[in-house]
C-alpha cells in the first residue's frame, strides 16, 4: 500500500519511457516526505513575510516621545528611511530570495493533491522559484560573507553603498537574465528547461551545465567563502591573527592570543556575529549538495528517497534559521527605529552594536593602537 501511486497506467508508462522527465508518479511515503517539505517551506514563509512586514511598518510608525518640537519632528521624519547600514541592502536582498525559494517550496501541495509531478506551466514556475531563491540566497550569503571579512578585517572600504546596490543588483539581473535566456530556448519537447526531478521540478537532465552554472557552482562556491573566512576571523576573534589596517596583505600570527589588548570592549565578538549567516548556509546547504551529486540530482536512485527528502526539509527551513539570526544580530533594523530617532533628535548619533560598518572603522583603530604597542615593546 506504501509504494501505490495515483498515477494511472498511461501515466506510469510515460514516466518509465521517459525516465520521469515528462511525469513522476509519486508513492506514497514520497508524498508524505514532501509534506514536511511544504511544511517547513510554510514556517519558513511566515516568517520571512513577518520580518519584512515589521522592517517595513517599523518606518511608518509614528514616534510620539520623540516628536517633541516641529524642528524634532522633521528631522524624525527624515531619518526614517528603511537603509541605515550596507549591511541593509544585503539583508533585503537575502530575505527577498528566501521569500522566493519559500514559496517555491510551498507550491509541493499541487503535487501532494496529484500524487504526481508533470511538465507545463506550473513546473516551470515551481522551477523558475526555486533556481531564483537558492542561487539568489547563496549569493546573497557570499556578499554577506565577503562585507563582513573585509569590514571587520579593515574597516569600511571606500564607497561601500555604491558596491553594496550594485553588488546586489548584478546578483538580481545576473538570474533574471540567465532563468529567462534558457526558459526561452528551452521551451518545448524533450528540451524543456525545467521538468520533473524526482520528487519535484527543476532544471532537468539534459541540462547538467545549467545547472551547475546557474546554481551549484555559486552554492559550492559560497560555502568553500564562507568557510575560508569563519576560519580567519575566528582566529581573529581569539587574538592570534591580526591584518595591518593600511595594507591589507600584511598580516601576523600570534601563538597566545592578544585579544584582551586589541578588544577591550567586546565589539571583536558582537562584529563576528555577522558571520553565522554563512555558517547555517554551509550547515544546510552541504547534506542537501552531496546527497543530490551523488544521486546526480535525483536521476540515480542509489540512496533511499528518505535521506533527500529529510535533508530538503532542514534546506527549507533556511529562511526561518536567517530570521531567528537576524532577530538576534541586527534587531536595530527591527525594533530599535524610534530609539535610533530619539538619538538623531538628541544629537547622539550612537550605532547599534551590531553595526559592522561602524564596528569594522573602530576594530581598525584598536588594531592600530595595538600594534604600535606591540611595536613599542609591550606584550
Amino acid at each position: 500500500m506504501s509504494n501505490s501511486t495515483l498515477c494511472t497506467m498511461a501515466e506510469k508508462a510515460l514516466s518509465e519511457s521517459s525516465g520521469g522527465s515528462s511525469i513522476s508518479c509519486l508513492t506514497r511515503d514520497e508524498t508524505i516526505g514532501l509534506a514536511v517539505i511544504t511544511e517547513s517551506g510554510f514556517i519558513s514563509l511566515v516568517a520571512v513575510v513577518g520580518v519584512l512586514a515589521l522592517i517595513f511598518v517599523s518606518i511608518n510608525l509614528p514616534d510620539v516621545t520623540s516628536l517633541m518640537t516641529i524642528t524634532a519632528q522633521r528631522n524624525a521624519i527624515r531619518s526614517r528611511r528603511l537603509i541605515r547600514q550596507t549591511t541593509d541592502i544585503y539583508m533585503i536582498s537575502l530575505f527577498l530570495f528566501d521569500l522566493v525559494a519559500a514559496i517555491g517550496k510551498t507550491i509541493f501541495v499541487k503535487w501532494l493533491h496529484e500524487g504526481k509531478v508533470y511538465t507545463g506551466g506550473f513546473c516551470t514556475a515551481q522551477g523558475v522559484l526555486m533556481q531564483l531563491g537558492d542561487a539568489g540566497s547563496a549569493l546573497a550569503t557570499l556578499a554577506i560573507a565577503i562585507h563582513t571579512f573585509v569590514v571587520v578585517m579593515w574597516g569600511l572600504y571606500r564607497r561601500p553603498y555604491f558596491i553594496a546596490y550594485t553588488a546586489v543588483g548584478i546578483t538580481w539581473l545576473f538570474l533574471a537574465i540567465f532563468i529567462a535566456v534558457h526558459v526561452t530556448a528551452h521551451n518545448r519537447g524533450a528540451s524543456l528547461f525545467y521538468t520533473p526531478v524526482g520528487y519535484w521540478c527543476f532544471i532537468g537532465n539534459n541540462h547538467n551545465i545549467e545547472r551547475y552554472t546557474g546554481q551549484y557552482v555559486w552554492i559550492l562556491l559560497t560555502m568553500f567563502v564562507s568557510l575560508i573566512t569563519y576560519t580567519l576571523l575566528s582566529f581573529w576573534a581569539r587574538g592570534n591573527l591580526t591584518v595591518s589596517p593600511t595594507h591589507w596583505w600584511k598580516f601576523r600570527v600570534y601563538a597566545d592570543s592578544i585579544v584582551q589588548e586589541v578588544d577591550p570592549d567586546g565589539c571583536r565578538r558582537r562584529a563576528i556575529g555577522m558571520i553565522a549567516y554563512p555558517v547555517v548556509f554551509i550547515i544546510v546547504s552541504l547534506p542537501l549538495t552531496i546527497i543530490r551529486l551523488k544521486t546526480h540530482f535525483g536521476s540515480v536512485g542509489n540512496l533511499s528517497p528518505n535521506f533527500t527528502l529529510a535533508v530538503e526539509s532542514i534546506y527549507a527551513l533556511a529562511g526561518a534559521f536567517n530570521v531567528l539570526l537576524f532577530i538576534f544580530t541586527r534587531s536595530d533594523l527591527l525594533f530599535s527605529r524610534n530609539l535610533s530617532d530619539r538619538r538623531v533628535i538628541l544629537g547622539m548619533g550612537i550605532p547599534g552594536i551590531s553595526d559592522t560598518d561602524v564596528i569594522g572603522q573602530d576594530l581598525s583603530n584598536s588594531m592600530l593602537n595595538a600594534g604600535e604597542k606591540l611595536q613599542g615593546g609591550q606584550p
